[in-house]
């Protein structure tokens, strides 16, 4: 995931990062967990986010090197078919996690009485001493679920078949909610040996969701429930690693805990679920509390109190320095998109501590070689490509564009009706946007392209 963020201001990087997979892949097609000095590690599987997706988003956010892209196809087709040989011992269809290691939720209760590590090291065994033992687990199933949606892009990308990776996809889909999912809470739990469902309402929920499992009316049914439960997992400053009426639940965050605090690559890894069923305005409802608690921050830790926003353990931690740049782009800048448009976001921090304070910003990128600068004063944005001006907008209001600057569509941001006018140098064309609706500009004016939705905050 950080690799994913990264791509969008370090390119090369995120790429040589992203092969880094491939040049040390094991020779019986499983990848390392991480890279040290002393060379690659492969005591676990620790899978999280759909690697196959983030490899997609930089290959065609950057160019499209097909060469690059079939290499690292290759290498994911490898690594899958790994999963599938020693990660089914139950011949479930699912995933199974031999240890806490492997979805790294160090000190989360859903791994307690559980080891850290794989038995002897091995991502090939576990300890079959332990009655828990091994899992069928709902995050690492819909990782692979997700991965192969991807791999049929790249399948189809490279002119290989793609029917056998969707089929593969669907199967895997298929095993998680027949082995995982509670239909009557609404969630997705560790399915044991013994056929029983582990219930911890940990944020495994997001994990899924992230992983695009669901319809629209699926994930709002999780944002009703959980999500945007301030009983749940909706804190002050969300989301926590465990819902908060669970009697687990602990808040420390002073070390390494997925038990309790709002951890950093949660956050990040968040978009993914909202955006892929257009909850944007949702989404700002965490990105502001976390951008409040990240300006009064002295350090980028990796965990914060989810009560006060305090931030808690380590000093230097990528994934919320990357954080940062992600959340102040996607709130406030310009964010170029994998489908090749740009998102200008015309939002301002909002002011969560004590007294209420007015914001403006301002934000340059470029893209493709051109310069881009978008200014909001809290009231109007304003979009100018170069010394050119190009469009401005109502505050409360994004702007998708193709990579050119040219408008394709604009999405109301704010939990209220926006209302006012674009003005691009062309015409003034009046608008009134609802929250998350979408209305693309067309040869005739603004039609609706996607209607307003939105889920309110529960108690």
């Amino acid at each position: 995931m950080n690799a994913e963020l990264l791509s969008r201001f370090v390119p090369q990087v995120a790429a040589d990062t992203f092969a880094a997979f491939a040049r040390h892949q094991r020779e019986d097609g499983l990848f390392p967990y991480k890279l040290t000095q002393d060379g690659p590690a492969f005591s676990q599987i620790q899978t999280v986010t759909p690697l196959a997706r983030s490899v997609w988003t930089h290959y065609a956010g950057t160019g499209r090197d097909r060469a690059w892209l079939k290499r690292l196809y290759d290498a994911m087709a490898r690594n899958d078919a790994w999963l599938a040989r020693w990660r089914d011992t139950r011949g479930t269809g699912g995933v199974e996690a031999f240890c806490t290691y492997d979805t790294g939720h160090d000190l989360s209760a859903r791994f307690w009485h559980i080891p850290d590590s794989p038995a002897g090291n091995d991502p090939k065994r576990y300890r079959t001493d332990n009655s828990l033992l091994p899992l069928v687990a709902p995050d690492l199933t819909a990782n692979v679920a997700c991965q192969r949606q991807y791999l049929a892009l790249m399948a189809g990308e490279l002119g290989e078949d793609a029917t056998v990776w969707q089929a593969r996809a669907a199967a895997s889909e298929e095993a998680l909610f027949a082995q995982c999912f509670d239909a009557e809470d609404h969630f997705f739990y560790d399915r044991d040996p013994h056929g029983r469902l582990l219930r911890v309402q940990s944020d495994v929920l997001l994990r899924v969701l992230a992983c695009e499992i669901g319809d629209e009316a699926f994930f709002a049914t999780a944002l009703e429930r959980y999500l945007l439960n301030t009983g749940k997992f909706f804190a002050k400053y969300p989301f926590t690693s465990l819902a908060l009426d669970d009697p687990r639940f602990d808040p420390a965050f002073d070390y390494n805990s997925w038990c309790g605090p709002t951890n950093f690559l949660s956050l990040i890894r968040a978009p993914h679920a909202f955006e892929q069923h257009g909850r944007h305005v949702e989404l700002t409802w965490m990105m502001q509390p976390i951008l409040s608690a990240l300006f009064r921050a002295s350090r980028f830790a990796q965990t914060l109190n989810p009560f006060t926003g305090e931030a808690g353990f380590t000093e230097v931690y990528s994934p919320s320095i990357l954080c940062l740049l992600d959340f102040v782009e996607r709130l406030s800048g310009i964010l170029p998109r994998a489908d090749e448009t740009l998102w200008f976001t015309a939002l301002v921090p909002i002011q969560i501590d004590h007294r209420d304070k007015a914001h403006a910003t301002g934000y340059r990128r470029a893209v493709d070689g051109q310069r881009f600068e978008w200014i909001n004063d809290g009231e109007t944005a304003h979009a100018f490509g170069g010394a050119e001006w190009l469009f401005s907008v109502p505050n409360g209001v994004r702007v998708t564009t193709d990579r050119q600057g040219q408008i394709r569509s604009l999405t109301g941001m704010s939990a209220t009706t926006m209302t006012g006018t674009l003005e691009t140098p062309a015409a003034s064309v009046p608008l009134s946007l609802s929250p998350n609706e979408v209305l693309a500009l067309t040869a005739t004016g603004l039609k609706r392209a996607r209607p307003s939705r939105l889920t309110l905050p529960t108690f």
